[in-house]
């Protein structure tokens, strides 16, 4: 397990604002001292999900989802912890240093691929891929910067990169089953000869995979790539997401294209904002990624029969995941590779200020071939028309299309208004998530402990008037508290989330901070909670008398029990 010390933990989590780390992945609304949002921790349908910027925690009142900004990016993201706080300080941009790699189940094969890279690497920066280079900056107008913070590199002719992993202790299987090489009678033929390589890297930046294109027309296949393995799945991967991601925040968009020079090219010339499907259509691994970063996705297919095609195959299955949709058709040249050369990089952001909803560009699409002077024709539009209105809730965006078919065709509204179905609005009722039953003396150990988790001054309190609890788990608890204070000369809520994070009865401190009490309501009965507390040890001191009385065979000592029993009644004992 890779390990961050805890100062340099505490560090990051205090530069993250929580709101401005959750914001990046689910919008939020100010409401009070608190924002709210939908919870992306169960099927919400109202903002259950409250975010305090005060004591940098989150909290879902439904499904009890609780924890600092690395327990929501830990959960959110489905990763370890280490991960998470990776993930978080790229977000702030603080340059944490560690290897993610250790805890990685393929951290060899990772491993392997990277030594491929950089072997690539230091081909194309050598005399041998002179003329590599100048075919990257001469014909494909790459610069030396692009070339390096894209890690393109060179695969030779000489078959030297499977003698390379071989002496670093890889297999045959593995070098083949990674796509570096395929087995041949004279043993092992690097697969990727001749060729410029473009690493292919996951959301984490680790490279998986490449594809490699000729380009001096010795051979027929223009490229080759990869083949899927453990670890690339070309359905769960978007070329350059490891590098958009953190530039979808400036401006709240994402831009799908399909090949990775017209992602490459855009990335180089200020659009950062981009990734690649690479050929295939989005998957629901692909959607999943997109979501996460919580932006409006603009898709930029090619400009071709088969990219208008993608573009509505991928608006449907983008807005089916309830995801703002733009589109933008490029014309006068077929991919955003070409047009930003023969166009410049200032026109190319006009089409992209320029893009307008997918249901409009469905609108158009149903329009396609069609001669709406005719009046059949005219009417299977209508009817394609209406038939779309009925899949959507979004009542504004129906008054205006009716609007303008009216207006546009000269129909009668009460025609077309007739045959759009009113939906009724279903009242989901999310019942909260519940709570085991506690005795009141388990609810008096709750409380005490959160009011301890909220305010320092019951800690003192705790160990002045208190400073014990019969029942294990909260005495774990209470002492945690304690000892987290003293360590830190203060309580701090958040960190303390990060402290216990691999406890074993985690679980039941999250379920206590996620109580939604009035702490100046509860201050009152503090007193109260302090005597239930007490009387709860004495009934153990009691029932624990009682069982030795039953044991006890001296008579004299059975008088000494029944008196104790007698007096811890009264409460006379302390």
């Amino acid at each position: 397990m890779a390990m961050i010390p805890n100062e340099e933990i505490a560090k990051i989590r205090n530069d993250a604002n929580i709101v401005d780390i959750i914001s990046s992945y689910v919008n939020l609304e100010s409401k009070g001292k608190n924002y709210f949002g939908i919870c992306p921790f169960h099927d919400d349908h109202s903002p259950s999900m409250s975010v305090s910027e005060d004591k940098q925690i989150y909290k879902c009142f439904v499904c009890g989802n609780t924890g600092n900004v690395f327990t929501f990016v830990k959960n959110y993201e489905n990763v370890d912890f280490v991960t998470a706080v990776k993930i978080v300080a790229d977000k702030i941009g603080y340059n944490l240093k560690v290897n993610l790699r250790e805890n990685n189940v393929n951290a060899r094969y990772l491993d392997l691929i990277d030594l491929a890279n950089k072997y690539f690497i230091n081909n194309i920066n050598s005399n041998a891929g002179k003329k590599a280079k100048e075919y990257l900056v001469k014909e494909r107008k790459l610069d030396e910067k692009v070339i390096d913070e894209f890690k393109i590199g060179l695969a030779l002719g000489d078959n030297n990169l499977n003698k390379l992993l071989k002496s670093k202790g890889y297999t045959d299987k593995e070098i083949i089953d990674y796509s570096l090489a395929n087995k041949s009678d004279d043993g092992l033929l690097d697969l990727f000869r001749n060729r410029i390589t473009f690493p292919i890297n996951d959301e984490r930046g680790n490279t998986v995979a490449f594809s490699a294109r000729i380009f001096n027309g010795e051979d027929a296949s223009k490229y080759i790539n990869s083949k899927e393995s453990n670890i690339f799945k070309k359905g769960n991967i978007l070329f350059n997401y490891d590098k958009a991601r953190n530039e979808v925040s400036k401006s709240k968009s994402i831009i799908v294209c399909e090949g990775q020079m017209d992602a490459i090219r855009m990335y180089s010339s200020g659009v950062k904002n981009v990734v690649a499907t690479m050929g295939t259509a989005l998957t629901k691994e692909h959607i999943h990624l997109l979501k996460k970063l919580n932006a409006k996705v603009i898709l930029m297919m090619d400009n071709d029969e088969a990219g208008e095609k993608s573009t509505l195959d991928n608006g449907e299955a983008l807005t089916r995941e309830n995801i703002d949709v733009l589109v933008v058709r490029l014309s006068g040249e077929k991919d955003p590779d070409s047009y930003i050369l023969k166009y410049g990089i200032d026109s190319f952001r006009e089409n992209i200020n320029s893009a307008y909803s997918y249901f409009d560009f469905k609108l158009n699409y149903l329009k396609k071939n069609k001669n709406l002077s005719k009046s059949d024709e005219l009417a299977e539009y209508i009817n394609k028309v209406i038939e779309e209105l009925n899949k959507s809730d979004d009542e504004i965006l129906k008054a205006v299309t009716i609007n303008k078919i009216v207006e546009d065709y000269g129909l009668d509204r009460d025609l077309i208004e007739g045959k759009i179905i009113k939906k009724e609005i279903k009242k989901v009722d999310i019942k909260p998530k519940p709570k085991k039953k506690t005795n009141k003396y388990e609810k008096a150990a709750e409380m005490i402990l959160y009011m301890m988790m909220n305010d320092s001054k019951f800690i003192k309190r705790y160990q002045k008037e208190l400073n014990y609890f019969p029942d294990k788990t909260y005495k774990n608890i209470a002492n945690d508290i304690l000892a987290f204070s003293k360590i830190n000369g203060e309580f701090n809520l958040a960190d303390f989330i990060t402290y216990v994070d691999d406890f074993s009865y985690k679980d039941k401190i999250m379920e206590i901070i996620n109580q939604n009490e009035d702490l100046e309501k509860l201050e009152i009965d503090f007193e109260n909670f302090l005597s239930i507390i007490h009387t709860w040890i004495r009934e153990m001191q009691i029932d624990k008398l009682k069982n030795e009385l039953k044991e006890e065979t001296d008579i004299k000592r059975k008088e000494e029990i029944n008196d104790l029993i007698i007096k811890l009644k009264k409460g006379s004992v302390e």
